[in-house]
């Protein structure tokens, strides 16, 4: 809990420290997609660490595929890390300047979550709200 309060002060400096800007419409509606995605993939890589429930330990065959996370991520680290790419998507697109610049962001960041939730789901995993 304490690092989402960390997270979150640090992109409220950023977001003030950043010159005014104005988002275009399609850049808010990104944002909101690629953010919902990566909170989606959160709750599904949760939802598998709780069906082994061995000690948070992730079991074969779904062994965790990102290398930031670890081959058997606990709770606690899933959630550092989720909150980490929610904000560095927020803070990315924030600082690119050039439009073209943020859509291709905020894009990409959205197909490659699309991607990873549909391999979950594909693997049966579910959305839980119990992150």
């Amino acid at each position: 809990m304490r690092l989402l309060w960390v997270l979150g002060v640090l992109s409220v400096m950023l977001v003030q420290r950043a010159p005014a800007q104005r988002w275009a419409p399609e850049h808010v509606v990104l944002a909101t997609t690629s953010t919902t995605f990566i909170l989606l993939d959160w709750m599904t890589t949760a939802d598998a660490i709780r069906r082994c429930g061995n000690q948070g330990v992730i079991c074969t065959p779904s062994v965790e595929q990102n290398p930031l996370l670890g081959k058997s991520p606990s709770l606690t680290t899933l959630r550092a890390w989720s909150l980490v790419a929610v904000s560095g998507n927020l803070v990315g697109g924030l600082l690119l300047r050039r439009r073209w610049m943020r859509t291709v962001w905020f894009a990409s960041t959205t197909m490659i979550e699309f991607m990873v939730v549909q391999h979950n789901v594909h693997a049966g995993l579910r959305f839980s709200l119990n992150f």
